[in-house]
């Protein structure tokens, strides 16, 4: 393990155990921290697919409160539309993403896009996993990295995290 992954382990342990719940400002403040690191990443944490985006579990807490990932997105690649069944902060450590926000009102059967923000390397954000619907996408032309801490464990990683919503034809 090297220094600035022990770091962000410490710093989203810290964030996930205060007060019995996670304090976003403190988890932020971890990521930011984080993705000046250049050594953050190993190269195997580094490489794409070139058909889909590649999660790299980095860090799974033993007592299963959070895990930490990086997404690597090649050129055009972005996640379907969802929301989180957890919380979830996200640090951009290389390129640019997009990332577009939706809304599903009573009634609805397909979220409709609200707004979309670019963000680039050291831009962070968090979501609280109860309301937020929205997508990333790599718009650029070369590899996007992002870090993601989800409030899951290891075990739940592929199933707890998002709930899908199909988009309109």
């Amino acid at each position: 393990m090297n220094p600035s992954m022990q770091k962000l382990i410490d710093g989203t342990t810290a964030a996930a155990l205060a007060d019995g719940e996670v304090q976003p400002q403190a988890l932020l403040s971890a990521i930011r921290g984080s993705l000046v690191d250049l050594d953050l990443l190993a190269e195997e944490h580094r490489l794409s697919k070139p058909d889909t985006y590649t999660r790299h579990l980095l860090y799974a807490d033993p007592n299963g409160l959070f895990s930490i990932l990086a997404i690597v997105w090649g050129p055009g690649q972005g996640s379907p539309v969802h929301g989180h069944h957890t919380w979830c902060a996200v640090g951009v450590y290389a390129g640019e993403l997009t990332e577009s926000h939706y809304r599903l009102s009573p009634g609805d059967l397909h979220p409709v896009e609200v707004r979309s923000v670019r963000r680039t390397a050291g831009d962070s954000c968090f979501d609280s996993g109860r309301e937020g619907i929205h997508r990333i996408v790599n718009r650029s032309d070369s590899i996007a990295i992002s870090i993601h801490v989800y409030g899951v464990g290891e075990d739940k990683i592929t199933t707890g995290v998002n709930r899908i919503y199909p988009m309109q034809a």
